[in-house]
């Protein structure tokens, strides 16, 4: 018997998705400013308030900052950390989207089998 893993690949299995539809899906798994911003803002305040709790009250400003922030963002669609998070890498959720529909554009279908050759009258 051979040592290792003994999982074999199976002939019939699915292909794995290549070119266009793996960008998809990537696309669909990538994190955008928003949701990082969401993500910063609920940390930082968590530990604004833990910190507020035992070490000093004072901590208590970093929640604030941080549902400052977010407010900010929600009525002007922007705040200075995603200046930061642009900065990063980080791209906006229409960047994405944007990107998102002009390659499933090119994402060729499945042709259908014409009516005419099928006997359908």
């Amino acid at each position: 018997m051979p040592t290792g893993s003994t999982a074999r690949r199976n002939p019939a299995a699915p292909h794995q998705p290549t070119g266009s539809t793996a960008r998809l899906r990537q696309l669909d798994r990538e994190v955008d400013q928003e949701q990082a911003l969401q993500m910063g803002a609920a940390g930082l305040g968590f530990v604004g308030a833990i910190l507020s709790f035992t070490v000093n009250p004072a901590f208590a400003l970093l929640p604030a900052m941080a549902f400052a922030t977010l407010g900010q963002y929600a009525l002007q669609g922007w705040c200075p950390p995603v200046a930061l998070l642009a900065r990063l890498g980080l791209r906006s959720s229409k960047e994405i989207d944007g990107e998102r529909y002009a390659l499933a554009a090119t994402v060729e279908e499945p042709a259908l089998p014409d009516a005419r050759r099928a006997g359908a009258d």
